[in-house]
């Protein structure tokens, strides 16, 4: 259930999915490298408006922030009140360039960059919602991911992950409304398709958002001991 995101470039996205987006809001992309839940995220909604989004979804009836949710699962979705209506009818995509996920080792959290194989982009499954912002005075789109179980290679770390969609599947899930067909995109992304790798401890704090979040971490070669 990633809570951490990276959005540094969305250029291929744009070009594979530029019959769906019918309004740019976005234009050129603000690089973010460690994004936090409530931070703005873009997102394709299924209206054609590719825009920044409030990344955590709050249903129109929501009373306030508390009630926020960054993933829902694919497996109950359906049942879920609060998420049942976006998803018949208010699905999005997620254009991410990665995310992140921490490995519990010794009470110590370690934190690993989860992307996409050939470095380019990865589209999730999303839903979005409309929510009146008080302290804002104004209506503002929020979006939650949606989770399936983590391929293997991720599982030695989370057992689960973002739903990744194909650019076949793009106009299934925005426009179709057979839920069976819908269901049917609720896939297990293959380990093949992913890259995973250890960072800095830099990315346990919020308010650190540099390039270097997602460099890898060089282990020390084991034997190299000076001495004395």
């Amino acid at each position: 259930m990633p809570g951490r995101l990276v959005i540094y470039n969305d250029n291929s996205f744009k070009l594979e999915a530029k019959e769906f987006i019918k309004n740019d809001m976005i234009g050129n992309l603000n690089p973010r490298y460690n994004v936090a839940p409530t931070i703005p995220i873009p997102a394709l909604l299924n209206n054609g408006n590719y825009l920044y989004t409030h990344f955590g979804y709050l249903p129109s009836w929501a009373k306030d922030k508390k009630s926020m949710n960054i993933n829902a699962r694919s497996e109950s979705i359906f049942q879920k009140i609060t998420f049942r209506d976006s998803f018949k009818s208010r699905r999005c995509i997620i254009p991410i360039n990665g995310f992140y996920e921490w490995e519990v080792e010794d009470k110590e959290k370690k934190p690993f960059f989860v992307s996409d194989i050939k470095n380019d982009y990865m589209a999730l499954a999303g839903i979005w919602d409309e929510w009146f912002d008080i302290e804002l005075n104004m209506k503002i789109v929020t979006v939650a991911l949606i989770t399936c179980d983590a391929n293997e290679k991720l599982s030695k770390i989370h057992h689960r992950m973002p739903v990744v969609l194909g650019k076949k599947d793009f106009n299934t899930w925005l426009h179709s409304e057979n839920i069976k067909e819908i269901n049917g995109l609720f896939k297990i992304y293959s380990s093949s398709e992913i890259d995973l790798y250890e960072v800095s401890n830099n990315v346990n704090k919020v308010l650190f958002d540099e390039e270097s979040c997602i460099k890898r971490v060089k282990k020390e070669t084991l034997g190299q001991l000076a001495l004395f």
